[in-house]
């Protein structure tokens, strides 16, 4: 019978603890870092994370930046409007729609006059797709939001507008519930290796919604960072922001995952001694193990005639 996630876990209890301490209230920590080597069980952790935010039926807004995408501040917002879910946003919706108002000037007798071309209809734009070009060659989208601009005042305009509405918006939404947000591969807003340099999205995350958090302005909203590395944050963020790290495993820890949690009961303690020693302690090495051993012992099913 196929294992869930949470019976698959071994020590890692202490961390998901915290973590339901956080979404009850009960600690004033509310955004948590972690940091760990590669293999060691962060996106795992964080799956077990959204698992019980769904569980508790809280918005969540989970984001991987190992999947390839290049995410600016405004391709966060959408990101999470529509995964907290489109309908407490309306106000978004809003902004894009005035934002994506064609302004054209046209001249008569010598004298010109505005003319407001509206696109697009009074529904959302949440499946929409919107190209408008007008004399500043600006260009608007939704679906795939991007504003191309040679005014760079109306382009910070146009996101300041968006931004400031999905901040209102989750304000509200937060006023109602719990909201959480996850953040895997952290390390990827690093524009460098050796030192910590900001990417547009981590100055988005940090700056706009942590910095909110912090302020007491999102009291009710949850963020976990977790990568190899993350930004260093000062002491000002000591009430809010707490940092946590993922161990090593311990030899009972492989072996119980072993014998009890992938049901390989047959393993002797002088087998187990020298599968710890393979593992290392690293739990991604321990679940590639633990797939071979499980697939060696089922029975070998034959392939057809050909």
């Amino acid at each position: 019978m196929t294992k869930t996630l949470r019976e698959l876990f071994v020590n890692r209890v202490r961390q998901s603890d915290i973590f339901s301490r956080m979404l009850e209230g009960q600690t004033r920590r509310r955004i948590m870092v972690i940091t760990a080597g590669a293999g060691l069980g962060k996106s795992w952790l964080l799956r077990l994370f959204a698992i019980e935010a769904t569980n508790r039926k809280l918005p969540l807004a989970q984001l991987d930046f190992a999947d390839g995408q290049a995410y600016d501040g405004l391709a966060l917002v959408l990101r999470c409007r529509d995964s907290f879910g489109a309908e407490h946003f309306a106000a978004v919706d809003q902004a894009i729609s005035d934002s994506t108002t064609a302004r054209i000037s046209l001249a008569a007798s010598g004298a010109s006059a505005p003319v407001n071309v509206s696109i697009g209809n009074e529904n959302s734009l949440t499946s929409s797709s919107i190209n408008i070009s007008d004399i500043g060659n600006t260009v608007v989208r939704d679906n795939a939001f991007y504003i191309q601009s040679d005014n760079s005042i109306l382009r910070q305009a146009i996101e300041d507008r968006i931004n400031g509405a999905f901040f209102e918006s989750l304000e509200l939404l937060t006023a109602q519930s719990r909201v959480v947000f996850l953040f895997d591969t952290y390390e990827r807003n690093s524009l460098e290796n050796e030192r910590w340099s900001s990417s547009t999205a981590d100055r988005w995350i940090v700056g706009q919604v942590l910095t909110r958090i912090r302020d007491g302005k999102l009291p009710n909203a949850i963020v976990v960072l977790a990568g190899r590395r993350a930004p260093e944050f000062g002491v000002e963020w000591n009430e809010t922001l707490g940092t946590i790290s993922l161990d090593l495993l311990e030899c009972g820890h492989v072996t119980e995952y072993l014998r009890e949690r992938r049901g390989l009961a047959n393993i002797s303690d002088e087998q187990a001694q020298v599968l710890c020693q393979a593992v290392a302690g690293n739990p991604q090495v321990m679940g590639l193990i633990g797939d071979n051993l499980e697939q060696a012992a089922r029975p070998k099913v034959q392939d057809d005639e050909w």
